[in-house]
């Protein structure tokens, strides 16, 4: 993996780590099981500041494989990852080959 590539990746796990502190809060908050949740993008541009609604369910399915990220529609980098779900509001995308490895690496729910 090259370095633009392993910086975009951080780009994308540090977003990841993000939501997954406003995912921790929804208990604390005691807001239970709500209808949908404002998730941070989890594109690759460390400037971005675009929001995406999804419900508690749908964020633990991203959450299911350690290189599948949430992001806004079209905020794909082609060259790094793969769409795997188009969803109203939301894509999900895959990190392939030594970036995918690397970013399974940095999940935070990675035992």
């Amino acid at each position: 993996m090259d370095e633009r590539a392993r910086k975009l990746a951080l780009n994308e796990a540090f977003f990841r780590d993000v939501n997954e502190r406003i995912n921790d809060q929804l208990e604390v908050w005691g807001h239970g099981a709500p209808e949908a949740v404002e998730y941070l993008c989890e594109c690759s541009n460390s400037l971005c500041t675009f929001k995406m609604e999804l419900t508690p369910a749908e964020y633990e399915h991203v959450r299911s494989n350690g290189e599948w990220f949430a992001i806004v529609p079209d905020h794909a980098l082609p060259e790094i990852e793969d769409v795997v779900e188009r969803h109203d509001g939301y894509w999900v995308v895959s990190k392939r080959g030594e970036t995918g490895e690397y970013v399974a690496a940095l999940d935070p729910r990675a035992s």
